[in-house]
């Protein structure tokens, strides 16, 4: 039995980059599992093979998106090293899309924001078979699959007779005025032919709409600032202010925790 039997409390590893995301995780796994042991967690691939290298946890709580090549780089490398891995719940935000192209492959895995109840019926299944995970080989075909699926990293605007090419990590924010959609980035704002409905399907959870005109890159929200009459504003790591719809508030907290 993998990792010390059944009759044993469970232990655990986390591998994940963003520590609000990892503790958050964590804070639920004590409370769903209070006897549950963490053997340890990495912010990175380096910290997270060298995790895997001298801890036998019974199950690997794995993001897919981390420095520096994230889940995909971790396995090869974990594959080199003949490293029989425990079973893997994938935390990832990966759209329920791509992550089609792994299901099988992995022992679960969890959309964030995370659920309780996702969480709880993952952990259930864990439980039930504690056997190591399988071929990884087989883990790293569907990764690379899910990667394929996913959306584009950059994107091409013409702009003063030239093309301007932009990864969308550049991009803080995206908005709409006078039946345009302008795309904001530290070089300025940028007219893209595309519709915001079409962007919000092609980008997200990496952004979140909270207007019927805005959309804002999760990652650069600093702060929320609720307003009377159920509304609010978003402001972003690069100073600007983006306003949050009454009908996109309760998705917008709950994705945030708040």
């Amino acid at each position: 039995m993998y990792g010390g039997g059944a009759t044993l409390a469970l232990t655990y590893a986390l591998i994940e980059d963003e520590p609000p995301a990892r503790q958050r995780l964590k804070r639920m796994l004590q409370e769903l599992r209070p006897e549950a042991v963490c053997l340890g967690e990495a912010a990175d691939g380096e910290a997270g093979l060298h995790l895997l290298t001298r801890t036998r946890p019974e199950v690997l709580f794995l993001d897919i998106e981390f420095p520096p090549e994230g889940a995909f780089g971790l396995l090869e490398q974990a594959k080199e090293l003949g490293l029989a891995l425990p079973p893997i719940v994938f935390v990832t935000a990966f759209d329920r899309h791509a992550l089609e192209a792994f299901r099988w492959a992995a022992r679960d895995y969890l959309l964030k924001p995370l659920e309780r109840q996702h969480l709880q019926e993952a952990l259930g299944r864990v439980e039930q078979r504690r056997e190591p995970q399988g071929d990884l080989e087989d883990l790293v075909q569907a990764l690379r699959a899910a990667k394929q699926a996913q959306a584009p990293e950059r994107f091409t605007i013409q702009h003063k007779g030239r093309f301007k090419v932009f990864a969308w990590d550049e991009v803080s924010h995206v908005v709409t005025e006078n039946r345009l959609l302008f795309v904001c980035t530290a070089e300025g704002r940028f007219v893209l032919d595309r519709t915001l409905d079409e962007l919000e399907q092609l980008l997200s959870p990496r952004f979140l709409r909270c207007h019927r005109s805005a959309m804002v890159a999760f990652q650069r929200i600093r702060e929320l600032v609720p307003e009377p009459g159920g509304t609010g504003e978003l402001r972003l790591d690069t100073g600007d202010r983006v306003p949050v719809s009454r009908d996109r508030m309760a998705e917008l907290r709950r994705r945030l925790g708040a």
